[in-house]
């Protein structure tokens, strides 16, 4: 059934009769919320449901289920793929209520939590056990839990811990018909059957709504080493990410192209720990467990770096200021987008060797098409995720589906992944038939089929 009016007022009226009065936002209040990070992207259908428990939340989708309601399920928003963005005819269902950490255990070194619990929240938690959460996103303070098992979020330490699909041991959802399919797995090693959370992980809410979590937790470092190094050549990059894996506590291997650098440098002094006069940068982090063992492998890794001429200049952190001071030239988003908003997005995944041949491929892609434009490059090149930045002028926004088109044409031309960590989305929904072989892409759709008859959960994500 498909709805192109809003949510009638009785099934609003039963809704409130399940969460309550606090579980509602209406009007006005839900279309002040944005349903992107970086521009206005107001909620249009009639209510935002905040249920309070997984119960609350399974009865919300029997009766929309029963009533043919589309449904569009809300995290922290702070995706880039468009998955939150809601139309008229449908109701956005918000986890902001079921934040709760139910449970650290740190001799099973895991943590059970609802899935509208914060990233930051759960590290939190985490480190009064001196344990560590190892997933860690830019956006980790507004970042839920559910969000990243839906995205299947990666961030800066996939290089030493995996994406979250490595980190999570079990799960609760609740399918399309209301169904509660409870796969709380707390053991490392559980051969029952499917590995049912897999499902889960990474569909985009196409599947379920993901409400409680068990998470993998990892001991707490109690050493971090971090350097900030300019190099002079590609070859020189790849150089040092092969001597950085010989390090054993190696945590983060961030690389930004000059492009990237030079803006943020530019533009704020703190973020200019060494001069934007070479072709690349990199942060390097190491994170392990005895002072002395681990100072002196770091500062070796980069005596022999110096030594082998890989490194063009350096500055390390002697505090944890520094270590803030010195991420923070990584994690820069409102430079960019004050300096160059509007601008369009990318979050690929290119083999190592051939990242800057694909920078290089992409800026004269973009230059043959649109003539002038600012692009920035940088990424978690240890995993292979390479991040762009495209602006064209004031034009960006309006002809934001040819700059796509032109970016994703380069990265299929290098065989690389559509996306490495933020999803397909409603924004990449048209470029996927052409990243995805046919077989995978067929049984993609039978397995939605199967689990959301009426594709009535997040409708326009994927597919």
């Amino acid at each position: 059934m498909n709805r192109t009016e809003p949510a009638s007022p009785d099934l609003i009226d039963a809704i409130r009769t399940i969460v309550g009065e606090r579980g509602m936002l209406l009007g006005e209040d839900a279309r002040a919320r944005s349903c992107d990070p970086f521009r206005s992207v107001p909620v249009l259908g009639p209510a935002i449901v905040r249920p309070a428990d997984t119960d609350e939340v399974a009865r919300v989708l029997a009766l929309c289920h029963a009533r043919g309601q589309r449904v569009v399920t809300h995290g922290g928003r702070t995706g880039v793929a468009g998955g939150a963005i809601a139309r008229a005819d449908e109701l956005v269902i918000s986890l902001e209520r079921m934040n709760a950490i139910l449970d650290i255990d740190p001799i099973a070194m895991t943590a059970t939590v609802e899935a509208g619990a914060t990233l930051e929240a759960v590290q939190q938690a985490a480190e009064g056990q001196d344990l560590l959460y190892p997933i860690d996103l830019g956006a980790k303070g507004t970042a839920t839990i559910g969000g990243t098992i839906a995205t299947n979020a990666g961030g800066n330490r996939v290089i030493r811990w995996g994406m979250t699909r490595q980190n999570v041991l079990g799960l609760e959802a609740v399918l399309a018909d209301g169904t509660i399919v409870s796969a709380m797995n707390r053991f490392l090693k559980n051969n029952t059957g499917y590995d049912i959370k897999q499902a889960f992980i990474g569909s985009e809410g196409t599947l379920g709504i993901v409400t409680k979590a068990v998470l993998r937790l990892t001991a707490m470092p109690c050493t971090q080493n971090v350097a900030f190094v300019s190099l002079p050549d590609y070859a020189s990059v790849l150089g040092l990410l092969s001597r950085a894996r010989r390090l054993p506590q190696l945590s983060a291997f961030e690389v930004m192209w000059q492009d990237y650098y030079h803006l943020v440098a530019s533009h704020d002094p703190a973020r200019r720990p060494v001069e934007p006069d070479q072709p690349f940068y990199a942060i390097v982090e190491a994170m392990g467990f005895d002072d002395d063992v681990d100072e002196a492998a770091f500062a070796e890794f980069l005596e022999k770096a110096f030594s082998e001429g890989l490194i063009a200049d350096a500055v390390t952190a002697r505090s944890q200021k520094q270590v803030k001071d010195l991420w923070q030239v990584r994690e820069s988003s409102e430079i960019l987008v004050r300096e160059m908003g509007p601008f369009v997005p990318f979050d690929v995944s290119i083999d190592i060797a051939r990242a800057d041949a694909f920078a290089q491929a992409t800026r004269t892609a973009l230059s043959e098409r649109f003539g002038d434009f600012r692009m920035v490059t940088l990424g978690h090149l240890g995993d292979s995720n390479i991040h762009v930045g495209v602006h064209i002028g004031p034009e960006t926004a309006m002809r934001e589906i040819e700059v796509e088109e032109c970016v994703y044409g380069v990265v299929h031309a290098f065989e690389g992944a559509l996306t490495a960590e933020h999803g397909i989305g409603q924004a990449k929904r048209a470029f996927l038939p052409r990243h995805v072989a046919p077989g995978a892409l067929d049984m993609m759709h039978r397995l939605r089929d199967a689990m959301d008859e009426k594709h009535l959960l997040n409708r326009d994500v994927l597919f």
